[in-house]
């Protein structure tokens, strides 16, 4: 009798333990005990609300929220996208090296993750933003700087384009490689053009060649032939010199930027030069335009516009500077109008659907 009460008893706890909904016996040392489903609950609240701070762009709260969710909740897809955000968040904030950190570390960790793709994609992105500095600030030639970070750049988003060349970042990363291509090009050119003017004729003839050889298709080969043939001249070559000018004569009407890459350099250069932007009524002013004129908004057009003057009336103002704004009565206007507009490419995936929910 003993026997079957003991064997009924050990069949209950069984059944008990292997319910994950139940909460597991009273343990004085561990008062805070939740079972499965609280704790998805919890985890996807905590989730939510560092996904709405990287939203609005609070990356120093987002990412605190994220190290949160990350150790109380360790083993869970909540945690999993928390960290691939993460990463995210630091590129934005401006720190490159932990987000290369966490970026590896996520790799490392999880090769064959859905999203691997991205997390490769975003260290091309990283890279390729650090290249930017005071000079490009200035109008300095971008050039002429250590093109250390330009050729991560330019490893990273190779590698994306060859490991997963059917992502959705792909297209993305092989503009941006031709644009790191011509830009290193062009740096090797000074370093062609510091050897010719220093005399050393060989040097500069080699490094001219490695510039064909590794650069093909850039700007900078056809002055780099040039640069070549000079060098062979002066070096009374003028077997190997000829040869650079009849490839120079072959080169010289051919293409040598690829489609894309001129839409890289024009956002770059967007980028660079606006500073801020002004609407008054219909009126629209790019900075820095110190001649500009502003408008009365008072209802009044031109009479030779006929077309204006049937177009209804803008009152109000809006300011833009960079990406924060101060909005005035014309605010849900402009709100419907941002919203129109593409998401930035760089921005993490949403938790995948088929994640479990609680």
């Amino acid at each position: 009798m003993k026997l079957k009460i003991l064997l009924v008893a050990a069949v209950f706890v069984a059944g008990c333990s292997s319910d994950p909904n139940r909460l597991p016996p009273t343990n004085p040392f561990k008062p805070e005990q939740r079972n499965a489903r609280e704790q998805r609950l919890q985890a996807a609240e905590l989730y939510r609300a560092a996904r709405k701070s990287l939203d609005q762009r609070d990356y120093v709260t987002a990412i605190e929220q994220y190290d949160k969710l990350t150790q109380r909740f360790p083993f869970s897809d909540y945690s999993t996208q928390g960290q691939l955000e993460k990463i995210y968040g630091l590129y934005r904030s401006h720190d490159p090296d932990s987000a290369m950190t966490a970026a590896d570390r996520f790799l490392r960790e999880r090769p064959r993750h859905p999203n691997a793709d991205y997390i490769q994609y975003l260290k091309g992105l990283i890279n390729f933003d650090r290249q930017e500095g005071l000079a490009d600030i200035i109008g300095l030639d971008p050039t002429r700087k250590d093109m250390g970070f330009p050729r991560r750049s330019y490893d990273d988003l190779g590698l994306l384009v060859q490991k997963y060349p059917n992502s959705r970042y792909a297209a993305d990363a092989r503009q941006r490689m031709v644009f790191l291509r011509n830009r290193i090009a062009d740096a090797e050119l000074h370093v062609v053009g510091f050897y010719m003017r220093r005399g050393a004729y060989i040097a500069a003839a080699k490094r001219g060649e490695q510039i064909i050889a590794q650069y093909p298709g850039s700007p900078a080969t056809l002055e780099a032939l040039t640069l070549i043939e000079q060098a062979y001249r002066a070096l009374d070559l003028n077997q190997q010199a000829d040869e650079a000018a009849k490839l120079r004569a072959a080169y010289g009407d051919a293409p040598t930027v690829a489609p894309g890459a001129a839409d890289v350099t024009a956002a770059a250069a967007q980028k660079k030069d606006t500073k801020w932007i002004v609407e008054i009524g219909g009126t629209q002013l790019v900075g820095p335009e110190p001649e500009a004129k502003v408008v009365p908004v008072d209802g009044t057009a031109p009479a030779a516009d006929a077309v204006a003057a049937s177009e209804p009336k803008k009152t109000g103002w809006v300011v833009e500077l960079g990406d924060e704004q101060v909005i005035g009565p014309e605010a849900e206007q402009r709100k419907a109008a941002k919203a129109e507009q593409p998401a930035d490419p760089a921005a993490p995936p949403v938790i995948p659907a088929d994640a479990k929910q609680p």
